[in-house]
């Protein structure tokens, strides 16, 4: 039976229009913190267009049964799956014809910056692991006889209520919940046979780059150059730069660009010093060099990013 009290909305008044020119599905986050739940009716009554997804996503499909498609892969979804969706797959629902029963489903969605404030290292890159996984033989699909669908559901639920997330412990709340509802997903596929050559090697990988992310967190205000980073690796520039992409899901530059916001985002909310000195302190030598990345990765420049978070 459909959630009691839950506000459904119908998923062609809603999803669709995020889909941009590029076949993109961009989420339109409103809370103060990057994550939303949403209850969906899946009402599909025509196709809808392959779609990669900016965000990543866990979705419990609660009723009915709905067509589902992942990159070249076809199923039937039925109730109390579970779809695992990264932001580098394309997928789509399909309708079964016009005798299928109503279908819906609850929808987990969240930026990766909510585990790893951005830049993924260590744990982070673990709790992610399940959305990085793209190995055809490895389905995104977690049916129904795991019993999984219950557990995320509870966490979805607490997270629904700590929503919109304005205060420091509602936003911890917020992300220790969906750490659980990562831990979970982590431990099913390190259980499924199919997936555990596959978190084997990108556990290697992780393993194999934390030399340069241990420097990236000990001299991220030093410069930093793609080669050094791949001598730092034993690799070379060209294998370093496809793998650390592979992985964190960034380019090196964007990875070390957003791991010095992260910092300067730090020093304007904890200190007093000027945006030239948190500038200098993050790594950046031009001040205004600085505030276009920052404005770039937070969308706010550095002034107002600190006048936002003290408040009017």
């Amino acid at each position: 039976m459909p959630r009691a009290g839950m506000n459904w909305e119908h998923v062609d008044s809603l999803v669709e229009r995020q889909i941009n020119a590029e076949s993109c599905h961009v989420w339109p986050f409103a809370n103060s913190i990057p994550i939303d739940v949403r209850f969906l009716i899946m009402d599909r009554r025509h196709e809808v267009p392959m779609h990669q997804p900016d965000h990543l996503e866990v979705v419990v499909f609660e009723s009915g049964e709905m067509g589902y498609q992942v990159e070249d892969r076809a199923c039937t979804l039925h109730k109390n799956d579970v779809i695992v969706v990264g932001d580098r797959i394309h997928h789509r629902c399909q309708p079964l014809g016009a005798s299928q029963g109503e279908a819906r489903s609850v929808v987990l969605s969240f930026l990766p910056q909510l585990v790893h404030s951005g830049a993924p290292s260590g744990d982070d890159l673990q709790y992610l692991m399940p959305f990085t996984l793209r190995d055809l033989s490895l389905p995104n699909v977690i049916p129904a006889k795991t019993g999984l669908s219950q557990e995320i559901l509870h966490f979805i639920e607490r997270i629904r209520e700590e929503l919109p997330g304005n205060t420091e412990r509602s936003r911890l709340a917020i992300r220790t919940y969906l750490k659980i509802i990562l831990l979970a997903l982590v431990n099913h596929y390190s259980t499924v046979h199919e997936a555990q050559e596959a978190l084997a090697r990108r556990q290697s990988d992780a393993r194999r780059l934390e030399p340069v992310l241990d420097h990236i967190r000990r001299h991220f205000d030093e410069p930093i150059h793609v080669n050094d980073a791949a001598r730092l690796c034993a690799m070379s520039a060209c294998c370093f730069m496809h793998q650390f992409r592979e992985l964190t899901g960034h380019s090196f530059v964007a990875y070390l660009n957003r791991f010095r916001v992260t910092k300067a985002q730090e020093l304007l909310v904890s200190t007093d010093k000027s945006i030239s000195e948190v500038a200098q302190e993050a790594g950046y030598c031009s001040q205004s060099y600085f505030g276009v990345i920052f404005r770039r990765i937070t969308g706010l420049t550095p002034y107002a990013y600190r006048q936002r978070a003290f408040g009017p």
